[in-house]
């Protein structure tokens, strides 16, 4: 039976026809995504919106889903998934290498903070290197008593506090020791068992405003005698806080380690950190409304040191975990003791 001819014109008109252009059909072009996260990535740099990184987060999942439909409609579905695992098969087998190689189980790290400033940059990419971290060592009989601090004005106790003096003051600002601790934090010093922190007056510029205030931050920690402040050559760790600790709220934390202190009641070493851009020790450090403060690093909990530091690649890592976007206390400052000019 012959076809029916003008049915087969409607067929063809219909498979001719085009539908109408959609203004979203662009970003089916891998190309021009790649380019948007590239534009995003530069306007977040320069305002620090987080609504930009959020983007780049959007368009790096984005992409990941046009590869993978590209890679089915080309060699189909079954094919595309094998290649997927491959993939993920190879960057496992990298990542246990580098871990092996570099002897940690975490050889790269991203920086979320602004804590390390100016000598290491949020959305800086880290590599890792479990071998011995570079830190003066001193023996202590014990590091039981260390969470609360005796405080002294011109060698007169004046208060015990959890945490730090520091940490007291800022939610106590008008009290009268509070006010003399922020006027004169030279006068103070604390007693965290044998180990002694001393205050001091450090300049801190607001970066938008170029205005330089002043407040307290820790001038040195003395333990057997011996005073410690801050060595650059000292190396910076990555270490994992206990579940407890006010500091698991944060993930993994990269501070300079300041010393390792032997304890001779349990024989295990521990290493006392703090960021070059935080005021006080992370031990100093205590969340009144919580009840929750920080210990010293046990040496196991240590996931390695940095060996070396990339720019701006630990971004991509912020950029897929939507809680590390928005930009963190701290980044909008720096101490004048970092300034070279």
């Amino acid at each position: 039976m012959p076809r029916n001819p003008r049915r087969s014109e409607i067929v063809a008109a219909q498979a001719a026809k085009k539908s109408p252009d959609s203004p979203f059909d662009f970003l089916s072009n891998q190309h021009i995504v790649y380019g948007l996260i590239v534009v995003f990535l530069l306007l977040y740099i320069i305002t620090g919106v987080w609504m930009f990184g959020l983007l780049i987060g959007l368009s790096i999942v984005w992409v990941v889903v046009l590869e993978f439909a590209q890679g089915t409609k080309e060699h189909g579905l079954k094919d595309e998934i094998k290649e997927t695992f491959i993939a993920l098969l190879l960057a496992l087998l990298v990542w246990f290498g580098a871990s092996f190689v570099l002897n940690t189980s975490s050889p790269l790290n991203a920086i979320v903070s602004c804590s390390m400033l100016p000598h290491i940059q949020r959305g800086d990419m880290v590599v890792l290197s479990g071998d011995r971290v570079q830190a003066a060592q001193e023996e202590v009989s014990s590091l039981a008593d260390i969470s609360r601090a005796q405080v002294y004005e011109d060698g007169a106790l004046v208060a015990t506090v959890n945490g730090s003096m520091y940490t007291y003051c800022a939610t106590r600002q008008q009290s009268e020791v509070c006010k003399q601790f922020i006027s004169s934090p030279g006068k103070f010093i604390e007693k965290h068992g044998e180990l002694t922190f001393a205050y001091e007056k450090c300049g801190i510029v607001l970066d938008k405003t170029h205005e330089t205030v002043y407040g307290p931050c820790v001038s040195y920690l003395e333990v057997n005698g011996n005073r410690y402040g801050t060595n650059l050559s000292n190396d910076v760790v990555v270490y994992q806080p206990s579940k407890d600790e006010y500091y698991s709220r944060v993930g993994d934390i990269i501070h300079r380690a300041y010393i390792r202190l032997y304890s001779k009641e349990d024989g295990k070493t521990y290493f006392l950190t703090k960021g070059d851009n935080n005021p006080i020790f992370d031990i100093q450090v205590y969340d009144e409304k919580l009840g929750e403060g920080n210990s010293p690093v046990l040496l196991s909990r240590s996931k390695g040191r940095i060996l070396v530091s990339v720019p701006y690649l630990g971004y991509f890592k912020l950029f897929i975990s939507p809680a590390a976007i928005p930009t963190p206390e701290g980044c909008d400052r720096h101490y004048t003791k970092w300034d070279t000019n």
